[in-house]
C-alpha cells in the first residue's frame, strides 16, 4: 500500500471520515495526517465540519495527539469530533468497510479523492463524486457520475453528472479554465482548443446546469451548501 493511502480523507453527507491504516507506524500516520491537512487547507479553510476517525484502534495518548494537532491548526473549523471508533477488521481493507457503510446509508456519498496532478493522457473516472487535490493539465480528463471538485487549476477536460440520478451535478475549481466542460448531457467546447473561460486566480468558481445551459459563478460555502441540498 502506498504512503498516500495510509491516511485517507472521505467526504460524506455528515462530514469528513478520516481512515487510518491499522498497521502503519503511528508517527507516520500523524505526519501524513498533518501533511494532508496542509495540502487541503484551501478547500477546508473557513468551513465548519464534523470529523470521524476510523480504521484502527488508538490509545488514549494517540487520540490526544490527533486532537491536539486538529485544535492547534488553523485549517478546519471543527463543528464536532465524533468519538474514536476502535473496532478494526484485519481481514478487510478500511476503504472497503467505508464503501459498505456508504452503500447501506440512505445518505450515501461515494467520493474518490485523487492526490496530485492529472497529467496529459491521464483519465480519472469514478461512478460517484471526484475530488482532485491538484491541477488538471491540458490533455487530462476527469469524468464522474456525480460532482467534480478540483482543488487546483482546471485546464483540461471534465465531465460531471454522467449518472442521471445526481439531480444537481456541478463542477468546482480553484481556477476555472477548462478546454472542455460537460455536465449531464450538455457539453461546452472551447473554440480553437483555447480555454473556454478565464477566471480570477484567487476566486473558486462553480459550473452548473440551468435550463440546459452551463453557467459559472463565483463560489462560497453557502453556494455549495445550496447545491448539495
Amino acid at each position: 500500500m502506498g504512503e498516500e493511502n495510509l491516511v485517507v480523507f472521505k467526504g460524506t453527507a455528515e462530514g469528513i471520515v478520516v481512515l487510518l491504516d491499522h498497521e502503519a507506524d503511528f508517527e507516520k500516520i500523524l505526519q501524513l495526517f498533518k501533511e494532508k491537512l496542509e495540502y487541503s487547507k484551501s478547500f477546508f479553510k473557513g468551513s465548519r465540519v464534523s470529523i470521524r476517525f476510523k480504521g484502527r484502534a488508538l490509545t488514549k495518548e494517540q487520540q490526544d495527539r490527533l486532537l491536539v494537532l486538529l485544535t492547534n491548526q488553523n485549517i478546519i473549523n471543527i463543528s464536532f469530533i465524533h468519538e474514536f471508533e476502535q473496532e478494526t477488521k484485519k481481514d478487510e481493507d478500511s476503504s472497503l468497510l467505508w464503501l459498505k457503510e456508504q452503500i447501506d446509508s440512505q445518505y450515501a456519498s461515494l467520493t474518490h479523492f485523487h492526490y496530485g496532478i492529472v497529467r496529459s493522457g491521464h483519465h480519472i473516472d469514478y461512478q460517484g463524486n471526484v475530488v482532485v487535490l491538484g491541477d488538471v493539465n491540458p490533455g487530462g480528463l476527469v469524468t464522474a457520475g456525480g460532482n467534480v471538485i478540483i482543488l487546483g487549476a482546471l485546464k483540461g477536460k471534465v465531465h460531471a453528472g454522467i449518472d442521471k440520478t445526481f439531480k444537481q451535478p456541478f463542477v468546482v475549481a480553484s481556477l476555472m479554465a477548462p478546454i472542455q466542460i460537460g455536465i449531464g448531457n450538455i457539453i461546452a467546447q472551447s473554440p480553437n482548443k483555447e480555454t473556454a473561460y478565464s477566471m480570477s486566480d484567487n476566486v473558486p468558481q462553480i459550473a452548473y446546469l440551468n435550463e440546459d445551459q452551463i453557467y459559472m459563478d463565483q463560489i462560497d460555502v453557502k453556494t455549495l451548501n445550496h447545491m448539495l441540498k
